[in-house]
């Protein structure tokens, strides 16, 4: 490339490295039309491109080189610009060539689709804070289960113990019933033997003749005049009819369905050894039994009927 001096016409030259090129004037914008002339290669025989691939290439290239003889017209050198005022204005070179811009700083071109992704960040957001919802829920729950089944054992529990403690309760009380009984039955075996015993000591010791003097002699009238011969007083005598009316009916065969008490005093079998006379059907024998049993627990037959009249026993 060279420039003219200032003598020299207003020219540019342009030269390229192909060693057919050829070179032409033009004119340059601002001098004048005799004497600016620009010095340009002279177009190449034309050759055909593909025009698939390579269409945008020559499209830059057409652009650097419009750029660069721009560049050179305006800064042409001191002729041109002592010719003519400088260029004003400048030529876009891609809207010339029809290649689009770029779009504006500070706006961007993917505003709209920005919308989507709010969207999703905010289900995001939503389905986080369900998700923590539905676990405390789950959380609750599990405890109200866990609490529940607690509950549950603890009144089994309970109910165990309360069961064990009325059984021990009920053996308790079974085995001293029958520790009671069995008492009982003890001292009711004693006493008939003893009353065995002291019945045979009896009849051993009182000779035969006596004992058929005895008989003979029997006592005779009822019970009750008997009884009252016995006793001696009339107050004492009432008493004994209330108690041994409720207890037989003065009947010497009456017997207790329940237990052993028979006769008009109504004696169980350990209570006729207390009395030294062996159980028997005779009234008499029976009346003299019943008495013996009153002075010694009681005192008088009234002391005795009004214990039987508060306990319903005597």
């Amino acid at each position: 490339m060279s420039r003219r001096t200032p003598d020299a016409p207003a020219t540019a030259e342009l030269a390229t490295t192909s060693p057919h090129a050829e070179t032409r004037e033009l004119p340059v914008p601002g001098a004048d039309t005799a004497d600016a002339t620009a010095e340009v290669p002279a177009p190449r025989r034309s050759r055909r491109l593909p025009s698939g691939s390579r269409r945008p290439a020559l499209l830059l290239g057409a652009a650097a080189a419009g750029a660069l003889v721009v560049g050179l017209v305006s800064t042409g050198g001191p002729a041109a610009s002592a010719g003519t005022d400088t260029v004003s204005a400048s030529v876009s070179v891609a809207e010339e060539l029809g290649i689009p811009q770029s779009p504006v700083a500070g706006r961007s071109p993917y505003a709209p689709d920005l919308a989507p992704l709010q969207d999703v960040a905010a289900s995001r957001s939503e389905r986080s804070a369900a998700e923590a919802s539905a676990a405390q829920a789950q959380a609750a729950a599990d405890q109200a289960e866990l609490d529940r089944r607690a509950a549950e054992e603890a009144a089994r529990i309970a109910a165990e113990q309360e069961a064990a403690r009325v059984a021990a309760e009920q053996e308790a009380a079974r085995v001293a019933a029958e520790q009671q009984a069995a008492a009982e039955a003890q001292a009711a075996a004693e006493a008939e033997a003893a009353a065995q015993a002291a019945a045979a000591s009896q009849a051993a010791t009182a000779p035969a003749a006596s004992s058929s003097s005895s008989s003979s002699s029997a006592p005779r009238g009822s019970f009750k005049d008997y009884a009252l011969s016995k006793v001696g007083s009339a107050e004492q005598f009432s008493c004994l009819e209330n108690l041994w009316g409720k207890e037989s009916g003065w009947n010497p065969t009456a017997q207790n369905p329940s237990s052993t008490a028979y006769g008009i005093a109504q004696f169980l079998d350990s209570t006729w050894a207390s009395t030294g006379i062996a159980k028997t059907s005779d009234g008499y024998r029976q009346i003299d039994a019943g008495l013996i049993y009153i002075e010694e627990r009681y005192g008088s037959p009234c002391a005795a009927w009004a214990h039987s009249q508060a306990n319903n026993w005597y």
